[in-house]
């Protein structure tokens, strides 16, 4: 790990026990194992190094991954294969680690993101010609956000979440919808 990382990673525990006003440069910097003139050098101070750490947990953006279920002329399966692998790549994207806390963007917290007009239709008339449950079209999102984020709750090994992803997840969602 190079150095401004590991002076991150510090930094992010100091500022997550003591808040921005009690952390202490020295510290950070014992904990790091750097000197203090090198987190000055990085980023020239306290507040340079707190901003460093805020802009390195900022969410990714959800709009990349909603962009397939919005493609309406490609079958549902296909959007949905899509959807699920995108996510993928996000969730690979944010620092789910053992040696920090887990960073649940709030925008995981909800599966608002997937009410998109285009979805909700696809779903509607999916759900009018007989191919999935007559359920509420929220429960069907809910249930679409519950297994995207399944393997990161149960804190599932990371190396089987590519498998996961690209596999079980739409095979999930369509068993729990589709019309027996």
């Amino acid at each position: 790990m190079s150095t401004p990382q590991r002076i991150k990673e510090a930094a992010l525990r100091e500022f997550a026990q003591y808040g921005y006003e009690g952390a202490r440069l020295e510290r950070i910097a014992r904990a790091a194992g750097v000197h203090t003139a090198q987190i000055h050098y990085y980023f020239r101070n306290k507040r340079g190094l707190y901003e460093a750490v805020q802009s390195a947990l900022k969410p990714p953006s959800l709009e990349e991954v909603l962009v397939p279920l919005q493609e309406i002329n490609k079958p549902l399966p296909d959007r949905l294969q899509d959807f699920y692998e995108r996510f993928y790549a996000v969730v690979q994207e944010l620092a789910f680690r053992e040696d920090r806390l887990p960073l649940m963007p709030s925008l995981f917290l909800s599966p608002k993101p997937l009410e998109l007009p285009e979805w909700v239709e696809a779903l509607k008339g999916a759900q009018h010609y007989g191919l999935i449950r007559p359920m509420p079209i929220r429960f069907i999102l809910a249930q679409q956000w519950g297994i995207a984020l399944l393997p990161v709750w149960y804190n599932e090994p990371r190396d089987t979440w590519e498998k996961y992803y690209r596999e079980e997840a739409p095979r999930l969602f369509w068993e729990s919808v589709k019309r027996v």
